[in-house]
């Protein structure tokens, strides 16, 4: 009798827990556990390659090829980058729990095997790249009195603020050579600064974003942007690398194309520059000081 009660409460128990599976989008099968991605962007690479675990955080895991393409796989609610996969909560949280660090990712047949869990090919992709619009509309100067750090220059407001730090504004003059045509080898910007992807980087995404937006880019202009500076991994991360290569060819993550969206909708514009400041530690305050600094570049302003 007392066997048949502990069988009968392990089996509901099987079921609850295989139910909780299925609601959370993980589907076990025996040992391994299937994960579904939510979406995926288009521009993210062929994950039928050989790939490196290259670091677990708590939004991001991000694996790497030996030749430096970048494939993260992005916790639900966090936005999500040109090469990214998109996850659940309960999907990337159980999948984070659960790998060492040291594990090597395997191709197979439906998809990315990390340890115990199978993360399969996505079924929904979107396109992370800007279309400048036909009459952009600019950031107002308001916008930049925040508080918010930068990782080089302080608060944003005083970082933003006239006259510019010299530091800044022979980056922004490198930045107009480099959109008039002139070669340029930016690992000497690059790299500098605290994070993952370091400030100076961050302030040339946003003024690689403000030059898309503006339209002073575009595909043909963006190809050869980096074409004069070598090995820029020699100088800075491969994480943001992949994200400026990313962006010299119009594609950005996804805070950023909320932020420059919105810039035409004031009722929106408030929300997306605060998810746009909540990315990293100082990577949202770098990123909307570089775009500042390019919108002023490309009209006119001192």
């Amino acid at each position: 009798m007392v066997q048949a009660l502990c069988g009968h409460r392990w089996r509901a128990l099987n079921r609850r827990w295989k139910h909780w599976l299925k609601a959370w989008g993980l589907v076990e099968e025996r040992t391994m556990t299937i994960i579904h991605p939510l979406l995926a962007s288009r521009s993210a690479p062929n994950y039928r390659q050989s790939w490196r675990l290259a670091g677990v955080w708590r939004r991001a895991i991000n694996l790497m090829t030996e030749s430096g393409e970048l494939l993260t796989l992005h916790r639900q609610g966090s936005g999500f980058g040109p090469g990214g996969w998109v996850l659940r909560r309960a999907q990337f949280d159980a999948l984070c729990g659960g790998l060492c660090g040291n594990e090597r990712p395997q191709v197979v047949a439906q998809g990315i095997r990390l340890g115990r869990f199978t993360v399969k090919q996505p079924q929904r992709y979107y396109l992370l790249r800007i279309t400048p619009p036909a009459h952009p509309q600019a950031l107002a100067v308001a916008w930049m009195q925040r508080a918010e750090e930068t990782g080089l220059f302080g608060p944003l407001a005083l970082a933003a603020s006239d006259p510019l730090p010299a530091e800044l504004r022979q980056f922004r003059h490198c930045f107009q050579a480099a959109l008039n045509g002139v070669k340029t080898d930016w690992r000497h910007w690059l790299g500098k600064g605290p994070g993952l992807t370091p400030s100076h980087d961050d302030t040339l995404s946003g003024m690689l974003l403000a030059a898309w937006y503006y339209g002073a880019l575009d595909a043909r202009s963006g190809r050869p942007f980096f074409a004069c500076s070598d090995n820029l991994q020699l100088v800075t991360t491969a994480v943001s690398v992949s994200y400026l290569r990313y962006a010299a060819q119009g594609y950005f993550a996804s805070p950023l194309l909320h932020f420059v969206h919105a810039l035409s909708c004031p009722k929106r514009t408030a929300a997306a520059i605060d998810s746009l400041l909540a990315l990293g530690h100082t990577s949202g305050a770098d990123t909307l000081l570089g775009f500042w600094l390019g919108q002023q570049l490309l009209q006119g302003k001192p």
